[in-house]
């Protein structure tokens, strides 16, 4: 009788479980374990009898499940039991999507409420203010820092300092790696990876001048120019891909320890933004210098091998 399993025995009042004995009254419906039902002689739902109804079961309640993952309701990542924060994208676990942008006091001017302190319209924005604490700065202080572009880092800074991960994508960071450095005021990385480049680029260019000039270079068809051929498109490929995939941290790690520094020696609140500011943002003057680089490289190869003798 598995309907009557998890229901109690009118006279003994102890749940029915698997193989117990039972059997009911013949005219309400009422269970009992065989032996009580004996020992009663009868059945003593005298309520039921009275009022002639029949018994119904009673609803057992269902004991929800210890979660075993938690789903983040931003990007769909699986998540431990007891994780806070998603490890894919850091927002709070918890936070559900709004479905209308929702109103946000304070936060940086002119920009739309649905995009304060760098969370993209479908995270619930009242998980995050201007204080939200950050790897021990402020998402306001980071906002400060980054400049326009502080609605795409921001909830890479928070992912990085809640999950402790290192890795994000950055597509501008994979086709422009020093340009990119350049740009974003970390210059020891820009010409690091130029210097990189450039000599990797060597071998295609030498083939791509000697080509078009008509030139005949012996040592192109040597094994060790193959191998250094292959070796700088290996080594370029892995270049892009790495600054792509760590050049978000790197530069969440450039602008905490420039946040930190300026703090130590701010003079107040609005001396800070202004220093953050200044501090932070964007570097066109960085972005022409590699390109004044890559044409002096360009100069130099195309004056070494594009107008040398036809055989070198």
């Amino acid at each position: 009788m598995p309907k009557y399993i998890g229901q109690k025995c009118i006279s003994c009042g102890k749940t029915f479980a698997e193989g117990d004995d039972i059997v009911v009254c013949p005219e309400c419906g009422s269970p009992y374990h065989r032996e009580c039902y004996k020992n009663e002689g009868k059945c003593v739902n005298f309520t039921l009898h009275e009022l002639n109804r029949e018994w119904q079961p009673a609803v057992i309640p269902v004991t929800a499940e210890e979660p075993t993952e938690r789903v983040c309701a931003n990007c769909g990542e699986k998540n431990s039991p007891d994780a806070s924060f998603c490890k894919n994208c850091g927002v709070p676990l918890g936070a559900t999507p709004p479905t209308t942008a929702p109103k946000v006091q304070g936060g940086i001017p002119g920009t739309p409420a649905d995009r304060q302190y760098g969370l993209p319209p479908f995270v619930n924005v009242s998980t995050v203010s201007a204080d939200t604490d950050v790897d021990g700065n402020t998402v306001g202080e980071y906002s400060d820092y980054v400049g326009a572009k502080f609605f795409y880092y921001i909830p890479k800074f928070l992912r990085f300092s809640k999950t402790g991960s290192k890795i994000s994508f950055n597509f501008a960071a994979l086709f422009f790696t020093p340009f990119w450095f350049a740009y974003r005021k970390m210059p020891l990385y820009a010409v690091i990876t130029w210097l990189i480049t450039a000599v990797t680029a060597v071998p295609s260019t030498v083939l791509y001048l000697t080509q078009r000039m008509g030139m005949t270079i012996p040592w192109l068809d040597t094994v060790g120019f193959a191998v250094f051929y292959n070796l700088s498109y290996i080594v370029s490929n892995i270049l892009s891909i790495a600054a792509a995939a760590f050049g978000n941290y790197l530069y969440y790690r450039k602008a905490k320890s420039d946040i930190d520094r300026i703090k130590q020696t701010s003079a107040g609140p609005e001396s800070l933004k202004q220093q953050l500011s200044a501090a932070g943002g964007v570097s066109i003057a960085g972005v022409w210098a590699i390109v004044g680089l890559t044409v002096v490289f360009s100069f130099i190869m195309t004056m070494v091998f594009g107008l040398g003798s036809p055989t070198l």
